[in-house]
């Protein structure tokens, strides 16, 4: 008979064996050309797959001193599929540039270490590059870099580079111009071998005093043991040349870069997607009126237009089974809502947007399902729950949270439960999400509705 303490550590074997198995993300990856003043580049893309309309933060990755070779590729790939991120591997060299001897290393990394102004540029370049890869949140940015790339992304966000976070691995730590340290906008977190004699203790305290004088939030781990390059599995494992290999740090530096992501990144854990780039309306089309909708303080504004029936911006893709969220605010005198699973079909009253709707309303009807358009008035018939009633907070933003599976759609309005509404087998299963600014009448208004943090994480 096998013991309960064998049965038990056999699971935990078998369990570790079949996570290790089950696929990652589908990643796309692939090269890229750029250029960077007159300069040609060739970076690297990689990429989970995701549908138009849906945005993921996106994270420049800075090669070390050998250029762009294939470690930086494979962290780029590793990044997507973990993480599901939008990574962009820069090319600081320019095309072809690529050291094969640390004699050559030497002398590509020795031009921008003296000329921080052009290494700068050059990461702005492959910042601003980054930025345009599809399905990249451009206002979801962070930096991370290894050893000359390290030092890279330092110097980034002491140009005042608009980033939420920046991480360096193995480097170095030295500024030359250390006030301009008042520009630095992001999070700060620099993993550092405390063994590393390529950093003196002088660099190491000029550092800290440079955060601590412009009270940067910043943070630095050290790794007892491990010298430079300690990511770097080709380095070797002689600890006495100053760089070698060191599998602890490696695997530690890797879990504080994820949990310093989760950090700056809330909404990017367990699936989520961004609805909204908060520059543009891509991933979003029109449907019916005349009301405009635009992109202001990285909000999607809807204001009413004199005399127009009900508008609505729609997802340009179909959902099924989904949680939404995101915070709206609304002038009083307007009613508003957004579509769930809803339809545009040509038959069905020459286009007319059809199907639930969850109110926004300052009356207390927030968070109650109505049937847009389908001649049943509220889905919801109950709502006199005096509680849920009282969720919806006039003239302030309101989170509402939409759980949509099967038949069933949920809802909470500032954390308050407020619908459970169970439709029959011929309800709404799959379609898209719309931002409605109901219709006025002539001489009213305009009023408008502001949307912003929209977020959706399909469910199986």
């Amino acid at each position: 008979m096998i013991s309960p303490q064998r049965c038990r550590k056999a699971l935990f074997f078998f369990m570790a064996w079949f996570l290790s198995i089950m696929p990652l993300r589908a990643v796309t990856a692939h090269a890229i050309s750029y250029v960077s003043g007159e300069e040609e580049m060739e970076g690297f893309v990689a990429s989970p797959s995701l549908a138009e309309g849906e945005f993921r933060p996106g994270i420049l990755l800075i090669h070390d001193w050998t250029g762009l070779q294939d470690d930086a590729r494979e962290r780029a790939i590793q990044i997507a599929e973990e993480l599901g991120y939008v990574c962009f591997a820069a090319d600081v060299y320019g095309k072809g540039v690529r050291p094969s001897n640390p004699q050559e290393c030497g002398v590509q990394a020795g031009l921008y270490r003296k000329d921080r102004s052009l290494f700068r540029q050059r990461l702005k370049d492959a910042l601003e590059q980054l930025t345009k890869i599809p399905g990249c949140h451009p206002n979801q940015l962070a930096a991370i870099g290894y050893c000359f790339g390290g030092t890279g992304v330092l110097e980034l966000a002491r140009s005042g580079a608009d980033l939420r976070g920046v991480v360096s691995f193995h480097g170095g730590l030295d500024s030359p111009t250390p006030e301009d340290g008042a520009h630095i906008r992001s999070k700060v977190l620099v993993l550092h071998g405390a063994e590393d004699p390529f950093v003196s203790q002088e660099n190491l305290q000029a550092f800290v005093q440079e955060m601590r004088q412009w009270q940067v939030d910043w943070q630095m781990i050290q790794y007892g043991g491990a010298v430079h390059s300690f990511t770097k599995k080709e380095a070797g494992e002689n600890a006495a040349s100053g760089s070698a290999y060191h599998p602890q740090a490696d695997r530690r530096s890797w879990a504080h870069m994820k949990a310093f992501f989760k950090e700056i990144f809330p909404h990017a854990e367990g699936g989520w997607s961004s609805l909204f780039d908060e520059r543009s309306l891509t991933g979003w089309v029109q449907k019916n009126g005349t009301a405009t909708y635009r992109v202001e303080d990285r909000c999607i504004v809807g204001k009413t237009s004199d005399g127009s029936p009900n508008s609505f911006l729609c997802s340009s893709r179909d959902y099924q089974d989904f949680e939404l969220v995101y915070e709206v605010q609304v002038d009083e005198a307007l009613n508003s809502g957004v579509q769930i699973r809803s339809r545009s079909l040509p038959a069905f009253n020459h286009g007319r947007v059809h199907g639930p709707q969850v109110e926004i309303a300052s009356n207390g009807n927030a968070g109650w399902i109505y049937g847009e358009a389908l001649g049943t008035g509220w889905l919801t018939e109950d709502r006199e729950d005096e509680t849920a009633r009282g969720a919806f907070r006039n003239g302030a933003w309101n989170h509402f949270r939409i759980l949509a599976q099967g038949n069933r759609i949920q809802t909470w309005v500032n954390d308050i439960p407020v619908a459970d509404y169970q439709g029959d087998a011929e309800s709404f299963k799959e379609g898209f999400i719309g931002l409605q600014v109901h219709g006025i009448a002539r001489d009213q208004g305009p009023y408008e509705v502001r949307w912003r943090n929209l977020y959706l994480r399909a469910l199986k």
